[in-house]
């Protein structure tokens, strides 16, 4: 990350990039959301969608047991006309099938190939999944290695794809999500570039220290509840031992798991 101070994106394939370029999604301004749909993860976004759903004028987010497959499928309107969707859920990368890779949503599975044939985004810039493993590919087979998740939602319409690598933390999923969202509504400062805007947050999620975290929380769009929550897992008995060397200067998130799961797929901008 730090030999490239403008970010890395990826791309799928060389012809797709050619298609994704055609693409003009300037609009910013619409989220629609699918938050927590299984019951193992109610709760576990720590308040990142509703601060994400904050620096949109338009939104529409299916919670809970409401964010099923079929209230999407077919012909979502609201998900349609979104310029940006949000999943926050389950993601699994089928090696075997990789078309069969998939989001669990709360009634159902949906799948890459649900996603190509049902799923039609005509103004939608960016698809963000906070979910596990939604970024791979299978690359033990050249033929299949463009195909997953984020081929997927890039050939449903969207022109750019954020997801991870591997299962990741919730608590550093929930800052990142929320910091990522917060430079992407400065993005003028990125000049427009959604890569530079999810690798500051990165570097940002790496660098900070504790005290830093708490003095951010303070005014962050997290709810006040939440403020709190997170903030009191930084006190938590795991840190007692650390912090007795390091204070509150402990970086908590400074391994690579924690922030370099997650990358950009797609035009970039």
């Amino acid at each position: 990350m730090d030999l490239f101070p403008q970010g890395v994106g990826y791309v799928p394939s060389c012809q797709l990039l050619q298609q994704l370029q055609l693409r003009q999604r300037d609009d910013f301004q619409s989220l629609f959301a699918m938050q927590t749909p299984t019951e193992d993860l109610y709760e576990k976004d720590l308040g990142a969608v509703a601060a994400v759903k904050k620096q949109f004028n338009q939104s529409h987010v299916l919670k809970n047991d409401k964010a099923t497959k079929s209230a999407i499928i077919p012909n979502n309107q609201n998900l349609i006309q979104a310029n940006n969707l949000f999943f926050f859920c389950h993601g699994s990368f089928n090696s075997n099938s990789p078309l069969d890779s998939c989001l669990q949503l709360a009634d159902e599975i949906l799948t890459v190939a649900d996603i190509i044939t049902h799923i039609k985004l005509e103004k939608c810039r960016l698809v963000t999944l906070a979910a596990c493993e939604t970024a791979m590919t299978d690359f033990t087979n050249n033929s299949d290695q463009y195909i997953g998740l984020p081929n997927g939602f890039l050939l449903a319409g969207s022109t750019n794809v954020v997801s991870s690598l591997w299962t990741v933390s919730a608590t550093a999923t929930a800052l990142l999500m929320v910091r990522f969202y917060q430079e992407l509504k400065h993005e003028l400062k990125h000049e427009n570039n959604l890569v530079l805007a999810l690798q500051t947050a990165q570097k940002w999620l790496r660098d900070t220290n504790i005290r830093g975290f708490k003095q951010w929380l303070e005014t962050s769009s997290l709810t006040l509840a939440y403020q709190s929550e997170i903030s009191r897992y930084f006190d938590f008995d795991i840190f007692d031992i650390i912090k007795k060397d390091h204070g509150e200067n402990y970086q908590p998130f400074s391994s690579p798991v924690y922030w370099s799961a997650f990358c950009c797929i797609g035009k970039g901008v």
